[in-house]
């Protein structure tokens, strides 16, 4: 005889589940259909963690010369408690090469984290206590420094602006493995 057992997660305090879906609607209150949220489907051993909010965010005025329309955000609730350890990011977008959306991702986990660790339930970062908004708010206002965390792959070149003015463009360039660099972000030439 064998039994099967299945892992489940430890379930989630009512409270911080509570608060949780608070700070969820409040983004989705800011920023409307650029928030998405996922979470695990029911019936897996975790469920429903992983919980996911991800926030597109378009391109700022502060980033209008990089060649970056948008960046994808996601925070992952992991665990069961609002802490360092419970959560992880995600970054993506387009335009983005693999090394520079490791990254952002490190450095708003970074964030997050200290965030986390410096709060709890008891006395919760200003939003909740997952501050979900917080740090979506923060990957806004650092939208141009999250693009610039690895200077080797942003590359300049000259641009026409909408009024036919000569300006200073940047777009970003994948330099995987061996790579020379050289021309954009994209893989036409496979």
């Amino acid at each position: 005889f064998f039994f099967l057992v299945r892992r489940q997660a430890p379930p989630m305090h009512t409270e911080l589940k509570k608060a949780l879906q608070q700070e969820v609607l409040a983004a989705k209150s800011r920023w409307g259909g650029a928030i998405k949220l996922s979470k695990a489907p029911a019936g897996t051993p975790t469920a429903p963690l992983p919980i996911g909010v991800e926030r597109t965010i378009a391109r700022p005025a502060s980033a209008e010369a990089f060649d970056v329309d948008d960046l994808r955000v996601r925070l992952l609730i992991d665990g069961p408690s609002a802490s360092a350890e419970c959560v992880r990011v995600e970054v993506s977008g387009d335009a983005l090469p693999a090394q520079l959306q490791a990254a952002a991702a490190a450095r708003v986990a970074e964030l997050w984290g200290g965030i986390l660790t410096k709060y709890s339930l008891a006395a919760p970062a200003a939003g909740g206590p997952f501050a979900i908004e917080r740090v979506l708010a923060w990957c806004e206002t650092k939208y141009t420094e999250l693009l610039n965390l690895l200077p080797e792959l942003v590359e300049g070149y000259d641009g026409v602006n909408e009024v036919g003015v000569t300006i200073r463009r940047y777009c970003l360039v994948d330099r995987a493995e061996g790579g020379e660099g050289g021309g954009g972000s994209s893989s036409e030439e496979e």
